[in-house]
């Protein structure tokens, strides 16, 4: 065999290599070849704990268009921190702004009706499952929120929902919605 025909077979055997090694995802190929993202989801830093879990559960067991929903969920969750956002629901806070700043703190005029809507917190934290809005800096006083979804790109709405842990309070969940403000 000539030297310049066993350059090409080993550079074809290479290609295959890494093409059957991009297809298992233990590296990314350019142009989206490679496995899932989960590992993606697990560098995001600003997921509640057992959120990102369910999320990399769920990714794990999904198909291809289900993936890609998942991982838009994930961005978004991720992306609520920092980004200002505009109240929709209740109507009483309508067009009102709102933000979780990536220090620990909100971002809210305290005079207007978001604020107190939003448990009149000054302060946030990553919970276990939830986003704690904290009235001092400490937490030692907060109220626990759900975060979900619904659309996406510009018609993304933020769904808040208040974790109540006592039936006897209300069998109605207490929801804010969110939209991205420009």
């Amino acid at each position: 065999m000539s030297p310049l025909a066993s350059r090409r077979t080993l550079a074809a055997a290479s290609s295959l290599v890494l093409a059957a090694i991009g297809l298992t995802g233990c590296i990314s190929l350019p142009g989206g070849g490679g496995g899932s993202s989960s590992s993606d989801i697990s560098k995001m830093k600003n997921i509640p704990e057992g959120i990102k879990q369910d999320l990399i559960s769920q990714l794990n067991s999904a198909s291809g268009s289900e993936k890609k929903e998942i991982l838009e969920k994930a961005t978004a969750l991720n992306n609520v921190v920092g980004t200002q956002l505009i109240a929709v629901d209740p109507s009483i806070a309508s067009g009102q702004k709102y933000k979780l700043d990536p220090k620990g703190m909100v971002t809210v005029d305290k005079n207007e009706d978001v604020y107190l809507v939003m448990s009149g917190a000054d302060y946030w934290r990553l919970g276990q499952d939830s986003y704690d809005l904290c009235v001092d800096q400490d937490c030692q006083y907060y109220s626990s929120w759900t975060i979900d979804t619904e659309g996406n790109g510009s018609s993304l709405v933020y769904v808040w929902t208040l974790k109540i842990d006592n039936p006897e309070v209300t069998d109605q969940p207490l929801v804010r919605r969110f939209r991205v403000g420009k």
